[in-house]
């Protein structure tokens, strides 16, 4: 039975795409002028990279090919968006090095080499003079994930004779602790409860756009597209079931604590959670149509929340960085282009018909009713909350009585305008013309829904001789 290959960078452009950015970081290191004309140039080459493999693979292997590139192409308008208060060689170098670990990861197709992206991912969180925060929780749930994929790979080492992704699937490798051990290390990077609190005060200690680079990196929903389910697919009838709902109550109690926050980026957090975990849902769903569209809501929630968390920081800037929610503070009549863009990605995220997500949440409801009915009913409510989470947001920081005393220039700069421009066309041409991105993912779906139900389950799964 064919399934998704989930190799993306075993060619000269793939291995450029992963160097690039880390030889630029370097520059940066030692350099520390110009950084964000080096962080532009570097992530730009790195998406040309990126591009290249995709007209040459077959039909139905695009999707890893797909995400480098929308990763790189995100990290590119993130050296763009960066407030220039922000812009520094420390964190135009971790970017670009969270750039080239997070590529690594996507074109892995050995479990080492999943593993070393997922950790170097991580590093710059941890090092002060990029982006580690100080509460410890942030770096408590990115350790304890790295911990949980290491011993699920030392586990699958020691009972199988390869490590190669391709070759295990379908083998159930080291059995049900390797698989236990694996969906800890998806819970924990996630933010599924009970680790969600990491990444709200990620989120509201640590530098607003990395942190976002971060969270949409969907490190969770690559293990479990990449490996759980391929390799443990007689696990995911059992069991994913039970993670479909983790992950909806997830998403159902981080959509409730959004309605009741004032802190901007702690509630843009709830809600990025939220919309993550209806990935995880569409995934563990076992259907075509609730894997297509997670797959495509990825993009939305990628784009989405990045340009979100990137206005938000533009914001704290220019406003001061003392923003709430509790009180409406009438800046669209100072930031009207930061306002329109702030409300049609708010609105593109929690499903507005016209935008990607529409499609993409109608094909997750489908799907996951199919499978998980219980499932399939918690992700519109989830959603509906989510949506009048966003509006409250937007509402209180751009409508409301014109605040005077501004006297500089506080709307989106022209590179700004550009970035922020390419962000809403992007989730609203996705809507009026879906099928460019949906028939695409369709084909993978469709070869993972059929791999997932064509395996015994776990405990009926021959060993290897």
């Amino acid at each position: 039975m064919p399934v998704l290959v989930p190799t993306a960078g075993g060619s000269f452009s793939g291995y450029a795409a992963i160097a690039i950015p880390w030889f630029a970081a370097l520059v940066v290191a030692l350099y520390a002028r110009h950084v964000r004309i080096i962080g532009f140039a570097a992530a730009l080459i790195c998406a040309v990279a990126c591009a290249l493999p995709l007209g040459a693979s077959p039909e139905g292997q695009t999707l890893y090919q797909a995400v480098m590139l929308l990763y790189a192409c995100l990290t590119v308008g993130a050296t763009l968006l960066l407030p220039r208060r922000d812009c520094t060689a420390g964190s135009i170098g971790g970017i670009l090095f969270m750039l080239g670990a997070t590529l690594l990861a996507y074109s892995a197709d050995t479990l080492p080499v999943l593993l070393a992206g997922w950790v170097l991912s991580s590093v710059p969180f941890f090092v002060p003079r990029w982006f580690q925060t100080r509460s410890w929780r942030p770096r408590a749930g990115l350790l304890l994930s790295a911990i949980a994929l290491g011993l699920a790979v030392a586990r699958i080492a020691a009972s199988a004779h390869t490590l190669s992704i391709i070759r295990l699937k379908g083998q159930s490798p080291g059995g049900m602790a390797a698989f236990g051990l694996l969906v800890a290390a998806v819970i924990l990077r996630k933010g599924i409860l009970p680790a969600h609190a990491w990444v709200a005060d990620a989120a509201e200690g640590g530098p607003a756009i990395p942190t976002a680079l971060l969270f949409n990196g969907h490190f969770g929903a690559l293990l479990l597209a990449k490996v759980i389910v391929p390799l443990f697919t007689g696990a995911s009838v059992v069991w994913f079931p039970i993670l479909s709902y983790v992950a909806m109550i997830t998403a159902v109690y981080v959509s409730i604590r959004a309605l009741t926050e004032n802190a901007p980026r702690r509630l843009l957090a709830y809600i990025a959670l939220a919309q993550s975990a209806a990935i995880l849902a569409g995934l563990e769903s076992g259907t075509a149509e609730g894997i297509t569209g997670a797959l495509v809501h990825w993009y939305v929630v990628t784009v989405s929340t990045v340009g979100l968390f990137g206005i938000l920081r533009l914001l704290e800037v220019r406003f001061g960085e003392n923003l709430t929610a509790s009180a409406h503070l009438g800046l669209a009549g100072h930031a009207p282009r930061l306002a329109v863009s702030f409300v049609v990605l708010a609105l593109a995220l929690v499903g507005l018909p016209g935008t990607l997500s529409f499609c993409s949440q109608e094909l997750l409801i489908h799907g996951t009713l199919q499978s998980h009915p219980l499932t399939g009913l918690l992700l519109p409510i989830a959603t509906a909350m989510n949506a009048v989470s966003v509006f409250r947001l937007f509402s209180r920081l751009f409508l409301g009585k014109r605040r005077t005393g501004f006297t500089a220039v506080v709307d989106a700069l022209p590179r700004e305008r550009w970035i922020l421009t390419a962000g809403m066309v992007f989730v609203v041409a996705g809507g009026l013309f879906p099928n460019v991105l949906v028939a695409r993912r369709s084909t993978e779906a469709e070869l993972t829904a059929l791999a997932a139900r064509a395996q015994p389950p776990i405990h009926q799964a021959k060993p290897r001789p």
